[in-house]
């Protein structure tokens, strides 16, 4: 039975989601913070275990009007939710109301896990005890049309196992999987990271060159479900896995504290052998001779501090400092940057450059400029 599932992403980053999808044998339609596809249980394992730019995966467990409390319940108790809940299994219900008569989250929260719970109830039967662990329900009602979703991945996918050291505002695993996509980086092109921090762009590039599935050693809420098949979870887990493509990837970083922390979080990934580390500041950083193959460039991909993150001085001599020592060094790069303010590209000095996109990151609003790094504008 194919059902309809909603991959979220970071907004912006919408069509980088649905290429990596598409490469996944997966269609969608993309809307405003993610895709919407349809998907068999197969399909959608194999979304949650390979994905790197997906935030999360929910499937819609039924769709109807409704502008009464009661009326809501009634239509909650009608859907199938044997196939997703436990009977007793503890659960967490969130709604969001928009121009609709259900205007009250907390009643239309109270409503449906009511409704839900009637839905199941039944005689006691042998078997396993239900999950600990609640069965997320998503409500969102608009107008007089209520979606209702039970979430598949239980932890947000970005969360890869590995990052247990994190530096000041450390970008997100899969945010920084889908900067990648969108600056059209794919294995076998180097990379570097002369502001790596807790080394996310490095260890991600890394374990994608690898082929290494973003969820693997992880688990995820779909595979505690009634339906859950475990045939079919094994028959994706085993193909997860794809071949190996040689990527030269060097990250650094002025401190040595974070670079020591990168380490350890690409020791826990698997792939620290795969990553050249480096304590150097950016304006002393240069291509070493063994990262390429002859003169090839790659891509610099860097998030510079702003914000709270500036503990001296100000944004536009950071950017100022980093344009030198890019053009010093890495002209014929291609470059991808974030910025908190497009103004700061005039002082990064670096002709040519595009704002791709706008997404937040750590709850600011940034743009990733992309372009070929030259003498400079």
């Amino acid at each position: 039975m194919a059902w309809w599932c909603f991959a979220s992403v970071t907004p912006g980053l919408e069509e980088s989601l649905a290429a990596e999808l598409s490469e996944l044998g997966v269609e969608g339609r993309t809307e405003t913070g993610g895709v919407l596809f349809q998907a068999e249980l197969p399909v959608l394992y194999r979304v949650q275990l390979r994905s790197r730019v997906a935030a999360r995966v929910t499937v819609r467990v039924g769709r109807f009007r409704a502008d009464q409390y009661d009326a809501l319940a009634t239509r909650v108790r009608q859907l199938p939710w044997k196939r997703f809940v436990h009977p007793r299994q503890p659960l967490v219900v969130r709604a969001t109301s928009h121009q609709s008569r259900l205007r009250h989250r907390d009643a239309v929260e109270r409503k449906v896990s009511l409704a839900i719970g009637d839905s199941l109830k039944g005689p006691r039967l042998p078997g396993p005890r239900p999950p600990r662990e609640p069965a997320l329900v998503v409500v969102r009602a608009v107008k007089d049309m209520v979606d209702i979703s039970v979430d598949a991945s239980g932890d947000g996918l970005h969360r890869r196992g590995w990052r247990k050291a994190t530096g000041r505002a450390p970008i997100r695993e899969n945010l920084a999987a889908g900067i990648l996509w969108r600056a059209g980086w794919r294995p076998g092109e180097p990379l570097v990271d002369p502001m790596c921090g807790s080394g996310t762009f490095a260890i991600e590039a890394a374990c994608w060159a690898r082929g290494l599935a973003p969820g693997r050693g992880r688990s995820f809420a779909c595979e505690r479900w009634p339906t859950h098949d475990r045939k079919a979870w094994q028959r994706e887990v085993s193909r997860a896995g794809g071949g190996r493509v040689r990527t030269p990837i060097l990250a650094a970083d002025r401190s040595g504290e974070a670079v020591r922390d990168a380490r350890s979080n690409a020791r826990r990934a698997g792939i620290h052998d795969d990553v050249s580390w480096e304590v150097s500041t950016a304006s002393k950083l240069e291509p070493p001779g063994r990262l390429g193959e002859g003169d090839k460039p790659g891509l610099v991909v860097v998030n510079p501090p702003y914000g709270k993150r500036l503990e001296t001085g100000n944004a536009s001599r950071v950017y100022r400092d980093l344009g030198r020592a890019l053009r010093a060094h890495w002209r014929g790069w291609r470059l991808a940057v974030l910025v908190p303010d497009r103004r700061l590209l005039g002082p990064l000095g670096i002709s040519g450059l595009e704002s791709e996109t706008q997404f937040r990151n750590g709850g600011v609003r940034v743009s990733l400029a992309v372009g070929l790094i030259g003498d400079g504008a």
